[in-house]
């Protein structure tokens, strides 16, 4: 099998500049899509259910794709889940680490991740477009999280605060 560098898991040559072969992706993504159903099983024992369920979410086996084209998507898909600290147990005890080194707060781990999630939803939805993060953010520590957090919500929210009205 062929080394595998950082650059190689991006979309761009996964799909439109290949450097390895349909074998050698499906291979690659089976072996990280082991790693992450490793990581979702502990996440899931030690309480961190949402976690686990998004990263099952996001890798499925390869018998339940739809096409060999979306192989390379996933594997981009998973090594990015893969390098994401706030997937795996020792990346959250970093991170909470991190956060009360820099605030003197011990702030749950799971308010932290639950923002996470929160702005990684933001970052893939069509409203990344009309609402700027500064604006995101207000709306998470306001209004967004005393109405559960439904993106229809947010976008009303963000309609009336910028134009006087609903959707």
């Amino acid at each position: 099998m062929a080394f595998w560098q950082e650059h190689d898991y991006t979309p761009f040559f996964l799909m439109d500049e290949p450097t390895h072969t349909p074998k050698e992706i499906r291979a690659e993504y089976s072996r990280i899509r082991d790693i992450l159903v490793k990581r979702a099983k502990h996440l899931r024992d030690i309480g961190f259910e949402s976690r686990a369920k998004y990263i099952e979410q996001m890798i499925p086996k390869l018998s339940e794709m739809e096409s060999t084209e979306e192989v390379p998507q996933r594997l981009s898909q998973a090594k990015s889940l893969l390098d994401n600290p706030s997937f795996s147990l020792k990346g959250i005890r970093k991170i909470e680490k991190d956060i009360f080194e820099a605030t003197g707060f011990d702030i749950p781990v799971e308010d932290i991740l639950d923002f996470d999630d929160y702005m990684q939803s933001w970052r893939l939805s069509s409203y990344r477009y009309i609402v700027s993060t500064n604006v995101a953010v207000s709306l998470y520590y306001t209004e967004y999280q005393e109405i559960g957090g439904s993106f229809e919500n947010f976008y009303n929210i963000y309609r009336l605060k910028k134009y006087g009205k609903g959707s």
